[in-house]
């Protein structure tokens, strides 16, 4: 009898792929070379941030952003953010990818040279999962940088092994080590509640995780298929290693794009709205020197423009040019200063935070004034 048409009547082709396929290929056979095929992943971890503007205030759980090459299992992208569309968090990580890491560790405070983070390329491919680029026309990819996109069939388990247990790893370490994090123990009533232990903001959560990704990047890889002319040259399979070696015996196909076009095809685009007080967008301000000139504040001819925005940092907003190769950049007015430097998300959060707490004093100030007409009734009742 078939086993397998067994097992697929039974449970399902789903179910089959992921418990009980035969396990003969792995991620690399078809990727020949550093920069070939790069995937996509995502994990949300099991910890609390509070936010960066009031840090008595707990944001959210972070989701970190994995862009991993399948040759040489080096990370060459991160991001993490908050709660948002996945496609948004999958082309920030692009966006990272092509950086230079000396200067992303820098802003970070981490000191890095170019050998310990070697990659700043876009690839050939990228393997997402269908989740991933949802909401987001790949069109821009495609056609203007040129990279393909596969969807790897859904609960693959071993494509995604790679990514997967790189973030079990990672949760570990973070949850024996931060404040803040998700003990799985059921709370009694009563008992002190984890969140409250949050005490990391995001930017120190990212700071946590560049340090296990540089830590993967120089970790052995466990049952790593080795080629022949590997072991010849006694290469031992980390991930920088195998990158460096693929470069220089395999195809390394390592195309280098100018950061400024990437992120005019991958950066959210959104509507900006300008009048006498400046370029308003979710509810801050901006200025630019293009608007000045040619004097949009005053004459009020221009009402909404199209603008690309950086949800990693607000300080900057972007109008594109109709060529689609350059920006004219606006930046804060003084009205938003306080916003400098921050996540979107942060600053939609206190956004919130303040109209709630303005609601609260409203209350309070109706209630006073009631208050203060009873009193001045019962006077006047006790005079007359």
């Amino acid at each position: 009898e078939n086993i397998k048409i067994d097992i697929i009547s039974r449970e399902s082709q789903k179910e089959f792929d992921l418990k009980y396929r035969e396990l003969l290929s792995n991620s690399k056979q078809e990727t020949d070379g550093p920069g070939t095929r790069v995937q996509v992943d995502a994990t949300i971890a099991d910890i609390y941030l509070v936010s960066s503007l009031n840090r008595n205030r707990i944001i959210g759980r972070p989701i970190i952003y994995a862009i991993i090459d399948v040759y040489s299992r080096l990370i060459v992208g991160i991001y993490v953010g908050l709660e948002g569309p996945s496609w948004l968090g999958a082309m920030m990580a692009l966006d990272n990818m092509i950086s230079d890491k000396v200067d992303f560790c820098k802003q970070y405070g981490i000191k890095i040279s170019e050998e310990q983070w070697p990659c700043k390329h876009l690839p050939e491919i990228i393997i997402a999962d269908r989740g991933e680029f949802e909401g987001y026309s790949v069109g821009n990819l495609i056609n203007n940088l040129n990279v393909k996109i596969e969807n790897t069939s859904p609960y693959r388990g071993d494509l995604k092994g790679i990514v997967e247990r790189n973030f079990r790893t990672v949760n570990e370490k973070i949850k024996h080590k931060t404040p803040g994090a998700i003990q799985k123990e059921f709370r009694e009533r009563g008992d002190k509640d984890y969140r409250l232990n949050a005490t990391l903001t995001l930017e120190e959560f990212t700071q946590i995780y560049i340090n296990i990704v540089l830590n993967h990047n120089n970790k052995l890889i466990d049952k790593y298929p080795m080629e022949k002319e590997m072991i010849e040259d006694e290469i031992s399979p980390t991930p920088i290693n195998l990158w460096n070696w693929g470069i220089k015996n395999r195809k390394g196909r390592l195309r280098v794009v100018d950061r400024d076009i990437l992120r005019l095809n991958i950066l959210p685009k959104g509507k900006a709205n300008v009048s006498r007080a400046g370029i308003r967008f979710k509810g801050l301000y901006y200025s630019s020197e293009k608007a000045i000139r040619e004097q949009w504040f005053i004459n009020n001819k221009v009402r909404y423009i199209e603008i690309i925005y950086d949800p990693r940092n607000m300080s900057k907003i972007y109008i594109p040019s109709s060529n689609g190769f350059s920006y004219d950049e606006c930046n804060l007015t003084d009205v938003s200063i306080e916003y400098k430097e921050c996540i979107l998300e942060e600053i939609i959060f206190n956004k919130e935070l303040e109209s709630e707490l303005r609601d609260r004093d409203l209350r309070e100030q109706n209630q006073n004034s009631i208050d203060l007409e009873k009193e001045i009734e019962a006077i006047v009742k006790n005079a007359k």
